[in-house]
């Protein structure tokens, strides 16, 4: 269960949302928003202007989490904030390592340039090197007051520690929420035009569909040492895309998944499944870091 959840705010409507995600989620947690300002960013000078960017900047920044502030008021949820400047990911990424935060909510596509289905250059960065647990919030502030969190919570799962991990943070964190269990078989073909019957690919659809009822076995049992009722599914293609089609596809309201997967490749390299996930969802993602602890 997250106790400090870091929200960082740059005034675009997702970072809000993940204010709002953080209400819903987290009721108990201590929030913090942070806003940094950027002193290489200034859009907002007009003719006239007397000020100083960076003075600017930093008058904006506090009316920024001045909005979070009244946006925790009208939850009833108290929250910290914090202003700082530098290069906004580093400085989200020093806070969350140097201020006991054990979680960070973040819009995808505030302040970039880049534009769906890819990540801000911001969130993306701070993705890829996030010390904790991290969900991207894609959606606007109404999407999500208007979405029954936490809803239907798929939990996709690999056979890592981290996806089980993933498995007891979505059942802690969420425990009247319906969990269902996704392996995704990756089988190299086309799984519903091939016919293999009787040929050496029918072995290797075997070993993997083996392979995959091993890995929700062991997720539901982690699930299950936790109080956690789950239903399980498999999908077959590759695993990012068929992640997001099924959650899109079923109604799921979130995804919940390790931050990276069995191998060292997938540890090391950018695209990932899980970050190609947080990309491509139009639904919250939850990019869970760490191994289960005993229940």
């Amino acid at each position: 269960m997250s106790r400090h959840v870091l929200v960082p705010i740059d005034g675009a409507g997702q970072s809000y949302a993940g204010l709002e995600y953080c209400f819903t989620s987290f009721p108990n947690a201590t929030l913090t928003a942070l806003h940094v300002v950027d002193p290489s960013y200034d859009h907002y000078t007009s003719v006239g202007e007397s000020d100083p960017p960076e003075k600017r900047a930093e008058e904006r920044g506090e009316r920024f989490l001045e909005r979070a502030t009244d946006l925790a008021d009208d939850h009833g949820h108290e929250i910290r904030t914090e202003l700082r400047t530098g290069r906004p990911h580093t400085e989200i990424l020093s806070v969350a390592s140097e201020e006991d935060v054990d979680h960070l909510v973040m819009g995808s596509h505030g302040q970039s340039p880049i534009t769906s289905p890819f990540l801000g250059r911001v969130s993306e960065a701070v993705v890829r090197r996030s010390p904790v647990s991290t969900t991207i919030v894609p959606e606007a502030p109404t999407a999500i007051r208007e979405r029954d969190l936490p809803g239907r919570v798929l939990v996709a799962v690999d056979g890592s520690e981290q996806a089980e991990a993933a498995a007891a943070y979505a059942i802690e964190t969420f425990p009247d929420a319906s969990h269902t269990l996704l392996n995704v078989v990756n089988l190299g073909f086309d799984h519903d035009h091939v016919d293999v019957e009787g040929t050496y690919l029918d072995e290797i659809r075997t070993a993997h569909e083996t392979r995959a009822e091993e890995i929700l076995e062991s997720a539901a049992a982690v699930a299950a040492e936790r109080g956690g009722d789950v239903e399980t599914a498999t999908a077959y293609g590759t695993p990012a895309a068929e992640i997001v089609d099924y959650a899109d596809d079923e109604g799921y309201d979130q995804i919940v998944m390790g931050s990276h997967g069995r191998s060292l490749a997938a540890r090391l390299l950018i695209g990932s499944v899980a970050e190609r996930v947080a990309r491509d969802s139009p639904r919250t993602v939850t990019l869970v870091r760490g191994e289960p602890e005993t229940a």
